[in-house]
């Protein structure tokens, strides 16, 4: 109840509160992202969210202690996966979701506001594995990846490989001939997800489709990524690229 009570009074500006978190917040997160309950931890985390956006300056110098939790929190735990029987179906409930999306959503939080003091070698691990995990972490690592191309060219260029290797198997899913609506609404969504970033990254890294990547001898298993879905993706691609045209008119 503490630790959100505090996160609701960080939008507040005010020098003498202020004073109290200097004196205070580090040592309460840190006390509570190391806490036994997955719940604490998870408030923990959005606490530490919103005072990546709204108390910045009091957490930079910090920073050092607490972005490991955070990177730690963001890490499947096999022992948190239990299976339950819904009917005559077996089910996996992972207890540990929520503080993983909790801990993502922080990681963007903080590249947002705080990346210079960011480990963007260590950050880039956990987007990679993150494009590995549920969907709705790995829409949060989509959404990192096109902040980051931005941010830091070089080191995304970098990961390209390591990254259409993680597209490949999302693009490449093939779900059973049961599978309910929304488990074929979600697929779709990853599909159209997956080739924007992939478009987006291409645009943004030429060099890495092109002769250049070839002479280097760098990136061949993304230009072998990049040739299969122009070829086999074709269709998406044209329309994701006219999307794009036409937000850029409306925006006009």
């Amino acid at each position: 109840m503490g630790i959100q009570a505090i996160r609701y009074t960080m939008p507040d500006i005010d020098e003498t509160f202020d004073a109290v978190l200097r004196s205070s917040l580090i040592d309460m997160l840190t006390t509570m992202l190391n806490d036994t309950e997955l719940e604490n931890r998870r408030l923990a985390l959005t606490t530490l969210n919103s005072a990546a956006h709204n108390k910045s300056a009091i957490l930079q110098p910090y920073l050092g202690q607490l972005m490991p939790l955070v990177m730690d929190a963001s890490v499947i735990r096999p022992e948190l996966i239990r299976e339950v029987m819904m009917g005559p179906f077996k089910h996996k409930v992972d207890d540990g979701l929520e503080v993983r999306k909790s801990a993502y959503e922080t990681l963007y939080a903080l590249m947002e506001t705080s990346f210079s003091r960011i480990n963007v070698l260590q950050l880039y691990d956990r987007i990679i594995a993150g494009l590995s995990d549920e969907h709705d972490i790995r829409a949060l690592c989509n959404l990192m990846l096109t902040k980051l191309v931005m941010l830091d060219a070089d080191e995304t260029a970098r990961r390209l490989d390591a990254i259409a290797e993680c597209f490949r198997t999302i693009l490449s899913t093939r779900l059973k001939e049961n599978a309910v609506k929304q488990e074929i609404e979600k697929q779709d969504e990853a599909c159209k997800g997956v080739l924007r970033v992939t478009l987006m990254l291409h645009n943004a890294i030429p060099a890495a489709s092109s002769s250049m990547g070839i002479a280097t001898g760098q990136h061949q298993t993304w230009r072998t990524y990049w040739e299969w879905v122009a070829k086999d993706f074709e269709g998406l691609l044209r329309n994701i690229r006219d999307e794009g045209r036409e937000g850029t008119a409306a925006a006009l």
